[in-house]
């Protein structure tokens, strides 16, 4: 390397983010030495959007996005791919390979989005645990978050952030003071991280007279979750545009435990699914209920657990939230729908409620007489 290039790189730096809203988001282009070349998306990882963020200072990397066109005045890309850890204290240092065949332009430029919010915690006694008053790690400094507005999809995401399971409740917290942190978070319970929640910062009220955000999860989410049912016999003739299959079958799938997943219905010796249209807390609170499984905590759709495969047995679901089962409540009409598995509705309840005497169905699932 020469001595031009070491001092262009020593003022320039090696690394920037272009195009996006400040300097923490964007096209990635790194310093050639003599102009700044765009990097490809191709086989560019989060580890690596981890680095360019922290060297940046610009706190964690939220989304790693590509396909973003090259401009015309990009005269060439970046001849390597850059294979870092995520530990590296900068881009520079990360492991490289040439890209296949020497070309890199694959469908694109990298682009990544950085945000401040680096690092979140529950804090009870002076202990770090899964459940407590939530901080989190702003530029570097710990803050409690205010209450208001603070909501159990919030509360959700971070529990799933911590491996803290699914929250159970979000009871007030200690008095508020200039020290909290008044963003608000409005997540609707599926996110990864509570900083890819959307966020409203400007004009939100002042909140040291409030309390600060609290959040009880149900704890270590890798703990297996014992399922119990509920068979109960209820009257034929209930089912619409067709005669009522003479047992069903209730499971949640793909959720990592019996009490979290897509919903699927076994008939006709079919596991068929739900579609979302329509789908909310009421519908999903009668599926908790029905497995034995407590409250819902969140009503998730677009086929958050994946998709299903086979029949989409329910539509326009409208449960009141008091019903025994699911298929009980009002809907277009069994086997009616104008859906596809891409709309598979899915829910998160907050654990098992109960163990009952009564025997399993098959494969594990709820069996209910109709």
């Amino acid at each position: 390397m020469n001595t031009h290039w070491v001092c262009s790189l020593f003022l320039l730096g090696f690394v920037r983010l272009v195009g996006g809203d400040g300097p923490c988001s964007g096209r990635v282009e790194v310093h050639s030495g003599e102009a700044w070349t765009p990097v490809s998306d191709g086989n560019f990882t989060l580890p690596t959007a981890q680095v360019i963020c922290a060297e940046l200072g610009c706190g964690k990397a939220v989304s790693v996005l590509g396909h973003v066109p090259f401009r015309e005045s990009d005269g060439s890309v970046w001849a390597e791919e850059f294979r870092c850890e995520g530990e590296e204290p900068e881009l520079q240092v990360c492991p490289r390979v040439p890209c296949p065949g020497g070309t890199c332009h694959q469908s694109g430029a990298a682009q990544v989005v950085c945000s401040v919010y680096t690092d979140i915690r529950l804090m009870k006694n002076g202990t770090s645990r899964c459940e407590g008053q939530v901080e989190m790690n702003i530029s570097g400094q710990w803050r409690a978050l205010c209450a208001f507005h603070w909501s159990l999809a919030n509360a959700n995401v971070v529990c799933h952030q911590l491996g803290c399971g699914v929250a159970i409740s979000t009871p007030n917290g200690a008095e508020g003071n200039d020290q909290l942190w008044r963003a608000r978070f409005h997540c609707s319970g599926t996110e990864s991280f509570l900083w890819q929640c959307p966020v409203t910062a400007l004009g939100v009220p002042d909140c040291s007279h409030g309390n600060t955000a609290s959040v009880i999860c149900s704890g270590n989410h890798t703990q297996a979750l014992p399922q119990c049912n509920d068979s109960v016999s209820e009257p034929e003739g209930l089912w619409p545009q067709r005669r009522a299959p003479p047992t069903a079958q209730l499971r949640l799938v793909d959720g990592g435990g019996p009490c979290a997943g897509r919903v699927e219905i076994l008939d006709q010796g079919s596991w068929g699914t739900i579609c979302d249209d329509g789908w909310d807390l009421g519908d999903a609170r009668v599926v908790c209920r029905q497995l034995g499984c407590g409250d819902a905590l969140n009503a998730t759709g677009s086929a958050h657990f994946g998709e299903g495969s086979g029949p989409i047995w329910l539509d326009d679901l409208n449960c009141t939230g008091n019903e025994s089962h699911v298929w009980r409540c009002p809907s277009r009409g069994w086997g009616q729908h104008d859906c596809r598995h891409k709309e598979d509705a899915g829910v998160i309840c907050s654990g098992p409620c109960c163990t009952l005497s009564t025997g399993w169905g098959r494969g594990g699932a709820m069996e209910d007489g109709i």
